[in-house]
């Protein structure tokens, strides 16, 4: 007897709870059918959202939100998710999940705030300036403690730099940004 492990070609795909929803289930008309798209039942909740999806469609929804309330169980992630198929792609849809706002590691409102950017689509860009040359110093300066006390606190760094072309002064942690010229004729 010879036992040979077959392996599928087929890709698999992850199975989740609601991977089967393909959308809202609704004809023509906007009347739920018995079952469509992976949803079966709730029919008026399927139609009042069918409404939604044509006024967010029709751009009359700008600046509104929908809250779906309800008990576990009664397919509220569900529609929501029929609902984000339903409008397709283009629209942003970003589920969360209630341990993710009730983190010790994240205040609620970065939490709340991170997705709301995510489904505006509001990319944070920060600029950044890269000096390259030998480090020639390298000098802390103190000011007194703004804490009170007898210490004094370091407010800045001063780093100079030289490279090639030019000798420059910048100051870490501060946008203050100091250069010089070691006698060369050129703009900064």
């Amino acid at each position: 007897m010879k036992i040979e492990e077959v392996k599928s070609t087929t890709k698999t795909q992850r199975i989740a709870a609601h991977s089967h929803i393909k959308g809202l289930g609704l004809d023509e008309n906007g009347e739920a059918l018995a079952m469509g798209s992976g949803l079966v039942g709730q029919e008026t909740a399927r139609e009042a959202s069918g409404v939604v999806v044509d006024l967010i469609k029709s751009k009359k929804m700008a600046g509104r939100a929908i809250l779906l309330a309800g008990p576990p169980g009664t397919g509220k992630t569900a529609l929501a998710l029929a609902i984000a198929q339903d409008l397709g792609p283009k629209v942003p849809f970003c589920p969360m999940v209630g341990s993710e706002v009730y983190s010790s590691e994240i205040k609620k409102t970065e939490v709340l705030m991170e997705n709301f950017r995510r489904a505006i689509g509001l990319r944070i860009k920060e600029t950044k300036e890269v000096y390259e040359g030998e480090v020639t110093e390298l000098t802390p300066c103190e000011t007194e403690n703004p804490m009170g006390g007898y210490g004094k606190t370091v407010s800045h760094v001063v780093i100079g730099l030289k490279n090639s072309q030019r000798n420059q002064a910048t100051q870490a942690g501060s946008i203050d940004l100091r250069k010089s010229s070691e006698g060369k004729s050129g703009s900064w």
